[in-house]
């Protein structure tokens, strides 16, 4: 009887190869890929959901948060006893302040979030050892049209972080919106779907906040894809429009990332809006009938998957991504990129 429990271990031990990882930020990326099944039933084609919320700090944004810091540190620009800064919506906020304490930084973060929607984010920033600075925006509850944009929101953090990092020597500004290590660390989420999925991924749908994801999984799929569809969505409250092929502005704040991801030929083929009623109702399913406790502009992606789907025969794939978290939208529930 003794053998057979050894035995068992054995055997238990070798299917499971669980593997003692060296530190948290190891568990950074490769996250699980799921099929929808309640909400697609009726649809010939399949929706697939990437599960970035499963990062260790609950987004997809730890991704970059590591990627734009370790390519800081090797280029120099980022050395021991600086001081990390970054205008944010709260996602980004809170990957820089994780990977910044895993790797012993100051973090300071200018949350730019309106109303009492930032209030888990926050919380959870300075949980890890940030130092946070509220600038809230106009308030919503006045609005007809309450998702929001990040990348127009966060300006009045982004003026202050260029102040900041113009006047003092030790202050490294991650530059989210700008910085060359956004698209790189979305190159790899690329290569992990052409894997999980055989390289077969019909379409691509993806929320545009800083542009990063959108572009870096775009650019590795349009390379060994030709074919795919590559589907942007913001919320409906933007003010400034993404057209695929025309120019964007760009500014010492403002552009970047999201002005190369539209004007570049070929890479986006469109850009729809998502109000925000309709991203948290589908937020709403996701939790009730797939089980995915993610954040509302997953709820947004999957709406404009499934719209997506409809259009495709048995077999085809549709891919997206579910951001972050439910768990920092508790407060309040709005479709914020």
């Amino acid at each position: 009887m003794k053998n057979v429990k050894w035995v068992h271990r054995i055997l238990l031990v070798g299917l499971i190869k669980l593997k003692v990882m060296k530190s948290v930020l190891d568990l950074i990326g490769n996250t699980p890929m799921v099929k929808l099944n309640y909400l697609t039933e009726d649809l010939e084609a399949n929706v697939l959901v990437k599960l970035e919320y499963l990062n260790p700090s609950g987004s997809m944004k730890d991704r970059i948060a590591l990627k734009m810091i370790e390519m800081a540190e090797e280029e120099g620009t980022l050395r021991s006893g600086y001081t990390i800064v970054e205008s944010s919506t709260g996602n980004t906020g809170t990957s820089l302040a994780f990977v910044g304490a895993m790797k012993g930084y100051r973090v300071i973060i200018y949350e730019t979030i309106p109303g009492e929607m930032g209030e888990e984010k926050v919380k959870i920033m300075r949980n890890y050892g940030a130092e946070v600075h509220v600038i809230a925006p106009k308030d919503l509850s006045n609005l007809n049209e309450k998702s929001v944009a990040g990348a127009e929101v966060e300006l009045p953090g982004r003026r202050i972080c260029l102040e900041l990092e113009r006047n003092k020597p030790d202050i490294w500004w991650a530059r989210q919106f700008s910085n060359p290590g956004n698209v790189k660390a979305h190159n790899e989420t690329g290569r992990e779907i052409l894997a999980q999925t055989n390289g077969e991924v019909d379409v691509f749908v993806m929320s545009i906040g800083t542009g990063g994801t959108l572009m870096g999984v775009s650019e590795v799929l349009k390379e060994e894809l030709p074919h795919v569809r590559i589907v942007g969505v913001v919320p409906a409250a933007s003010e400034k429009d993404l057209t695929p092929g025309k120019p964007y502005p760009r500014t010492d704040i403002s552009g970047g990332i999201i002005s190369d991801l539209v004007e570049r030929p070929g890479l986006v083929d469109e850009v729809v809006r998502v109000r925000d009623v309709e991203a948290v109702n589908m937020t709403h399913r996701l939790w009730r009938e797939e089980g995915l406790f993610a954040g509302v502009s997953s709820g947004a992606n999957v709406l404009v998957a499934i719209k997506e789907a409809k259009r495709l025969e048995k077999g085809k794939n549709v891919v997206t991504i579910l951001c972050d978290s439910g768990d920092r939208y508790l407060t309040e529930e709005h479709y914020v990129t």
